[in-house]
């Protein structure tokens, strides 16, 4: 206790004895703080000194683009490669891309469980993927006077589509007598003279109800529009027992 006591009293002391000069402490960093007007006029300021505070901002842009162009190309690639297997698995999603929309509806009926038993060597039970059911079906009330040669073709494609069997329809149009009295009179928008005679010989048939032609004449302007899936193998006597009951 004594030698904790004693040095107490030493640095009081210590304390005491220590002089102090304010004034000359003040002067000296004033000194170390002044600068003469000629080291003034030396200070020189970059004239380039706004790209000198931008670049680092740059810098962390470009990392930024650089980040988000990647992680694009990286969701564009997977969006790619999931794209092809969720329209096979389920085409329907795509119905309303008539291009894309065949291909995957034939890659997904090929691919059924029974189909796939078959190649495998297994036994396979007898499964009808005909008579596909139309993407896209148009009322009586759409129907509008075709007033070009392809409008007219599309015309008689799609009330073809409503009495005939196939693998793959787009669409199809309501068959009453309005919508067929609208296709003929649509008949001289076709610019060839044949496909003039034979659309207006056939379909005058089914302004009386007989539809018998209807698998020729779907195949017909099939095609003249170059199809390529869907063509007709037997009429859809259903629709157009249906169609008799209640127009004819």
């Amino acid at each position: 206790m004594h030698e904790k006591s004693l040095y107490k009293k030493n640095m009081k002391k210590d304390l005491y004895n220590i002089e102090i000069d304010i004034d000359e402490d003040i002067k000296r960093d004033i000194e170390d703080f002044y600068f003469s007007k000629n080291d003034l006029d030396n200070i020189k300021i970059p004239l380039d000194l706004e790209d000198l505070i931008e670049e680092p901002f740059e810098e962390e842009k470009q990392e930024k683009k650089t980040y988000y162009f990647n992680w694009f190309i990286d969701l564009l690639l997977v969006s790619l490669l999931l794209l092809p297997i969720v329209g096979i698995y389920n085409p329907n999603i795509f119905v309303k891309f008539e291009n894309v929309y065949p291909f995957f509806l034939k890659t997904h009926n090929f691919l059924e469980k029974d189909n796939l038993r078959k190649i495998l060597g297994g036994e396979s039970e007898s499964v009808d993927l005909k008579n596909a059911k139309p993407a896209v079906v148009v009322k009586e009330s759409e129907v509008k006077k075709p007033k070009t040669n392809a409008e007219e073709l599309k015309l008689i494609h799609s009330l073809a589509n409503s009495l005939i069997k196939a693998e793959y329809k787009w669409e199809c149009t309501e068959v009453t007598p309005k919508t067929i009295k609208k296709v003929i009179s649509g008949i001289d928008c076709l610019r060839d003279r044949e496909e003039r005679i034979y659309f207006r010989s056939n379909l005058e048939k089914w302004k009386n109800g007989d539809f018998s032609n209807a698998v020729e004449v779907h195949n017909k302007v099939w095609s003249i529009l170059e199809g390529n899936v869907g063509e007709a193998y037997d009429l859809d006597e259903e629709s157009i027992s249906k169609i008799k009951e209640k127009y004819y």
